[in-house]
């Protein structure tokens, strides 16, 4: 039997552009739509996104993996203060907390949701392809153990992308946005960074037509709201890593407070203010366990006390569709 197949890349939130773009696909014929992760954070309506996918699931053949940002919505979720949860925040999920809250902020996420985030696949093969949200380790795809490698295919990149190790069967990914589909010898990659301000597309198999849509260019920024204070954006309490790039060398921090907007840094060294206030620094917040952010910002203030030296930083949106 010929594979009749249509792959959508990252959906990150954009449920305008992603219910546009599933109507726009020739879904009878009893062909397979796979979601390839990454519904949720950064746009402005993950609630709206995860309602079309279940919508999805009662009138065609559809297939939903889980994507990184699924993954750490369930670590959030199960543990808030954790470093792992606090990677969720920095990585879009304020908007995705908006899009479940009310006018005071407080979330809730229907067990609908919830039962439908918990049951999403790792990967999904056919006899010609092999579905995953990040990527794959270089070994057999019959060696690909979807618990134990768990994190490899949801958050690898590096090391994948620039793979020519030669699989079994075609590797079908999003997770590295790109300004077009990208189809290598190994690989196609469908994240053409929407939420960024690009565009969502899908594919058809094994035709490899694409179809996509354009971000819808009034779409804006959406946060949790801080309903006891005047910021735009909730902060989250919690110690996550932060390394900055200063004089060519690598310094590390820990936050004490943090959003998408802005976060409160610790310098524990005491080796002597190293910013100027409005100075601008570039760095990552995270580590090799939880997953690198990177960012740059400006610091507005600064401040020693006795177990370190204080910094706000304030963060600039990345809005670049090109590759990370």
């Amino acid at each position: 039997m010929s594979e009749n197949i249509f792959a959508i890349g990252d959906v990150h939130g954009c449920s305008q552009e992603f219910e546009q773009l599933v109507e726009m696909l020739p879904l009878q014929d009893r062909a397979t739509l796979v979601c390839l992760g990454d519904y949720i954070d950064r746009g402005p309506d993950s609630r709206g996104v995860i309602d079309i996918l279940l919508d999805l699931e009662q009138r065609h053949r559809i297939v939903t993996l889980k994507g990184n940002h699924e993954s750490m919505l369930l670590d959030f979720l199960d543990s808030p203060h954790s470093k792992s949860a606090g990677m969720f925040i920095f990585n879009g999920g304020s908007a995705t907390l908006a899009s479940y809250a009310d006018a005071k902020g407080r979330y809730r996420i229907p067990n609908e949701h919830l039962e439908f985030l918990r049951r999403l696949r790792v990967f999904y093969e056919t006899e010609r392809h092999f579905f995953v949200h990040a990527g794959v380790p270089e070994i057999p795809l019959e060696k690909v153990d979807p618990v134990k490698q768990e994190s490899v295919l949801l958050w690898i990149r590096k090391k994948f992308l620039n793979s020519h190790y030669q699989w079994s069967k075609m590797i079908v990914h999003g997770h590295s946005r790109v300004p077009e589909v990208e189809i290598k010898q190994n690989r196609i990659n469908l994240d053409t960074a929407c939420a960024y301000g690009g565009k969502l597309s899908a594919m058809h198999l094994p035709s490899k037509r694409v179809y996509s849509i354009p971000r819808n260019p009034d779409q804006q920024r959406v946060f949790l709201k801080d309903s006891t204070s005047r910021r735009a954006a909730l902060r989250f309490e919690g110690a996550l890593d932060v390394s900055v790039i200063h004089d060519n060398k690598q310094l590390h921090f820990e936050t004490l407070d943090y959003s998408e907007l802005g976060m409160f840094m610790r310098d524990t060294s005491m080796a002597g203010p190293k910013f100027a206030e409005g100075e601008m620094i570039q760095g990552a917040v995270g580590n090799t366990v939880t997953g690198r952010v990177p960012f740059s910002g400006r610091i507005v203030r600064r401040k020693a006390h006795g177990d370190g030296i204080y910094y706000a930083v304030q963060i600039f949106p990345d809005t670049s569709p090109g590759p990370r």
